[in-house]
């Protein structure tokens, strides 16, 4: 924190507007806060830190409502949460370069101009994509900062500024060192389109019908009389020139007695023996699966196993080559009708049927796969993933939520080798040279200059590998590389391992299994002890996505509804990791809560202004020694409202964190005691009235704090400049949370019956449509002791003038075993109707307690005090049961229609 503050933005001190209006303080405090030093952790602070790390957004446009949710939803929230519990906490912010998605951006606005890469060259392509980052990464950063995330802006991280292509070097020279890396000539996923390779964790899978082609292989020699033919089932029947082989499964009945013959490979009449491997699925087509190694994941590894040779037919093109034979020339679809007519002429294309199947595509763009056998640099996952599995295995990292664990341990523990060349010319360079005169591998030891000769020949007449290292093995170095990574420095020692790393998960294989690998590969200690992974917003059922071309950007709901009315309705009510879909309905509620704060506020501030006396020798954080039951309620509830935020966000259930804290703000607060207060306010309780109200608001504006900062500091900012706080700490940011005292549960209970029959009353008056500002005649009867002393409040809050007594006029509705009538005009059909479902209700309530009480163990093994309750509820039940029956009969026995 720096070691001046100035003073607050006026803009926020003078904010006197009958609605909040979020665009009038958003900037001005975010200013304050950042140029105040408040999101840069105290290094005098002995406390363990809270250590975050943005999950980098791309380099590749603005941000989208995803990040919005991530960033501003949860992550700040986390971070605002952790600071105010008085934790130096460092929520480092970064950019990616964004490899194959960014260069495509680029090519794609280049193209606008009639511009190729190509015809730009290397060099000059390059400058053009730092253009890019220079234009886009300030953009992005300018909507951080409009979602309010409080991120240390003082540790900027891009990943290919120096330090990072240092780190990376370092990270590819030291695999290569202890044989984690390799190069090797294997099958990869190539993009027809991108013109590059990508890792199994990029497919993406889409649903289409094709045809499913039915084609025999003759037999290479002759065979007995009746010995069936071999029919293989195949979509992709241009690669048929291509086939090594033919697989069936070892314990196939129907094709044992012929493993070992011989067939015809169709159209290029090329001998090749059957062979038996248990990949093959014997339930698909005949169970005699074709095996083309240069174009298929499976029949590659099959190949492998068999020590088959790889044909390639198709090129990076995706055009048939020379060694197609007589399918060579055309594109990879005309190759396939011409192959189909050539074996229908041939009498081997036995039939055709169509197949609804799912075909691999490029996740960045869509393209259909085409697996081609090229020599790539792969990372040895068979050593780097049995620590990260493990590591989560035996609890060092927590994965939230728990099903997600599943999830991980199933990908890990079927993962292979990992790809990392691309061949683009956006990204970090492989730091490999080949020798030209002798095919030497050079690898330069680390923080060693380029070489200029050959270590083996000493030939000058060596080059560099052109292809690009995959954005992920860069990316999965975040946690350490931030920190200064290679060097031992003081960040690091004091930030690593972090705390917390929150992204969505759609990419637990992508990034946060790379950086658990990595993580515990160069620091022998795992990355982060928790990781919590949110669900996606989607459009409609799609997730969004720059390269879906369905982004939403969250600017313009910023500037509509607000940072903290955006934050919040992305929360609100999401359980964890659901998806979800942000509404304008949850958007306006959103903004019709901050709305009620706002105006909650405008009543207290009013209030301290009127009583400036109360707060001579008091400020607004401390807790007023109240007498009156309504204040000690208010405040025992509070302290309610404090455990449960702090329950909540602890354990992650950030949704339900913000629905309890509305319940509390809006209902307690808000509906109750704002109004109960009022006529205190006009007596000689009034000092003690407009302490609490200062104090609760106080809290709830802590409370309230992660989720809507900009809302809850204007207000907190207001309320201190006239009743002073009992510390330094000049804003919320850097306020501490607050602590839950000790509540009265007997006091929350009787005013819980209060509140219930306030609300009872309320709908009573609503259903039989009485004059909101008239007064009307209630009778309350049966258990009426919680309520006995409540009678004047209760009628000043529902406009009422209340009795006790059983039986008179109106209709009967039944709240904790208190009878409720409101006399007025009433529709007899609706009142048996209603009386109706709340006899079914009471049944079933009373069905559930007394269910709970006879289940074996119960009584003897739950606490005495749980116990308790369930019996007094069950009593209070029972009782409510007996008024609606009686009111039933009352009615001679009318349910309503």
């Amino acid at each position: 924190m720096a070691k001046t503050v100035s003073a607050p933005p006026a803009s926020a001190l003078e904010l006197a507007e009958k609605n909040f209006r979020a665009s009038a303080v958003e900037a001005d405090l975010y200013r304050w806060w950042e140029e105040s030093g408040f999101f840069t952790p105290d290094e005098k602070n002995p406390k363990k830190p809270f250590v975050m790390m943005l999950p980098l957004p791309n380099v590749t446009g603005d941000l989208h409502l995803g990040h919005a949710l991530g960033f501003g939803g949860y992550e700040d929230l986390m971070a605002r949460y952790h600071r105010m519990r008085g934790e130096p906490t460092l929520w480092m912010p970064g950019t990616d370069h964004a490899g194959i998605i960014a260069q495509v951006v680029v090519e794609n606005e280049l193209a606008k101009e009639g511009i190729t890469r190509q015809q730009l060259g290397r060099e000059k392509f390059l400058e053009e994509m730092w253009k890019w980052m220079d234009h886009y990464r300030p953009r992005i950063e300018k909507q951080l900062r409009m979602l309010g995330a409080s991120l240390d802006w003082s540790r900027p991280n891009f990943t290919m500024e120096p330090s990072k292509q240092r780190a990376v070097r370092t990270h590819f020279i030291r695999l290569h060192k202890k044989g984690h890396l390799y190069r090797a000539d294997r099958i990869v996923h190539w993009c027809l389109k991108d013109q590059t390779t990508y890792s199994d964790l990029e497919v993406n899978h889409i649903e289409r019908t094709d045809t499913l082609y039915y084609v025999q292989y003759p037999w290479a020699d002759p065979v007995p009389a009746g010995t069936r033919p071999v029919i293989v089932a195949t979509t992709r029947p241009e690669t048929i020139v291509a086939d090594v082989a033919v697989a069936v499964h070892p314990e196939d009945e129907r094709w044992k007695a012929l493993v070992g013959k011989e067939v015809l490979v169709p159209g290029v009449e090329r001998r090749v023996r059957i062979i038996a491997d248990e990949a093959v699925d014997p339930s698909f087509g005949t169970g005699a699966l074709k095996i083309t190694p240069g174009h298929d994941q499976t029949d590659f590894e099959i190949g492998q196993r068999h020590g088959l040779p790889v044909l390639s037919v198709i090129d990076k093109r995706g055009m048939m080559t020379p060694a197609a034979g007589p399918l060579a020339g055309p594109d990879r679809e005309a190759g396939r009708k011409m192959m189909v007519e050539k074996l229908r002429a041939a009498g081997l294309l036995v039939r055709e049927e169509p197949i609804t199947h799912a075909v691999a595509v490029h996740d960045r763009c869509g393209t259909v796969d085409e697996p081609l056998v090229m020599k790539q640099w792969w990372v040895r996952m068979d050593r780097l993933a049995p620590p990260a599995i493990e590591a989560v295995r035996d609890g060092r990292i927590a994965i939230h939520p728990k099903y997600q664990e599943k999830v991980y341990f199933n990908w890990m523990e079927n993962i292979r080798d990992w790809p990392v060349s691309r061949q683009i010319w956006w990204g970090h360079s492989i730091p490999v040279w080949y020798c030209r005169d002798c095919d030497n591998v050079i690898v330069p030891d680390e923080d060693a200059p380029d070489p200029t000769r050959c270590t083996r020949c000493r030939s000058d007449d060596i080059y560099q590998d052109q292809d690009v290292l995959d954005t992920w093995f860069s990316s999965g170095l975040w946690p350490f590389s931030t920190l200064g990574w290679p060097d031992k420095t003081a960040d690091l020692a004091r930030y690593y391992p972090g705390t917390v790393l929150e992204t969505g998960y759609d990419i637990l294989f992508f990034w946060v299994a790379r950086m658990i690998m990595l993580g515990l590969e160069h620091m022998g200690e795992i990355p982060f002890d928790t990781v919590y992974l949110h669900g996606l917003v989607r459009v409609g059922s799609v997730k969004m996505s720059k390269s879906l071309h369905n982004v939403v950007s969250p600017v313009e709901f910023i500037e509509e509804y607000g940072a903290d009315a955006l934050r919040y309705a992305l929360v609100h009510g999401i359980a964890m990791g659901a998806d979800s879909q942000l509404s304008q309905d949850k958007l306006e509620h959103a903004r019709n809560f901050a709305n009620k704060l706002w105006n909650i506020s405008r009543f207290v501030l009013k209030q301290v202004d009127e009583h400036p006396e109360a707060f001579t020798s008091h400020t607004a954080d401390r807790r007023p020694e109240a007498k009156g039951e309504a204040a000690r309620w208010i405040l025992s509830r509070s302290d309610a409202a404090v455990a449960e935020a702090t329950r909540l966000i602890d354990g992650y259930l950030f949704g339900e964190y913000l629905v309890a804290l509305e319940s509390f703000i809006w209902g307690d607060l808000a509906d109750f005691y704002v109004e109960l207060a009022k006529s205190s306010l006009r007596g000689a309780d009034a000092t003690e009235a407009v302490r609490t109200l200062a104090y609760v608001l106080d809290r709830a504006l802590r409370l309230l704090h992660p989720s809507m900062p900009f809302l809850t500091e204007t207000i907190a900012l207001q309320l201190w400049k006239r009743t002073g706080k009992s510390d330094d700490a000049p804003s919320l940011v850097v306020s501490s949370w607050p602590v839950a005292g000790e509540r009265d549960l007997a006091l929350e209970e009787r005013f819980g019956a209060f509140s219930d029959v306030v609300r009872a009353i309320r709908n009573l008056r609503q259903e039989a449509g009485l004059d909101p500002s008239g007064r009307a005649k209630v009778s309350l009867a049966g258990e009426t002791a919680a309520v006995r002393d409540l009678l004047k409040p209760i009628g000043e809050l529902t406009r009422s003038e209340v009795s006790l007594g059983s039986g008179g006029e109106g209709a009967a509705t039944v709240v904790r075993a208190i009878e409720i009538r409101v006399v007025a005009e009433r529709d007899q059909a609706a009142d048996g109707a209603r009386l109706a479902k709340d006899l079914d209700e009471g049944r079933q309530l009373l069905q559930h307690s007394r269910d709970l009480l006879a289940k074996p163990g119960f009584a003897d093994k739950a606490p005495k005090e749980v116990v308790a309750k369930e019996r007094a509820k069950l009593v209070e039940r029972e009782e409510r049961l007996k008024l609606l029956e009686a009111e039933l009969k009352k009615r001679g026995g009318k349910r309503g229609t």
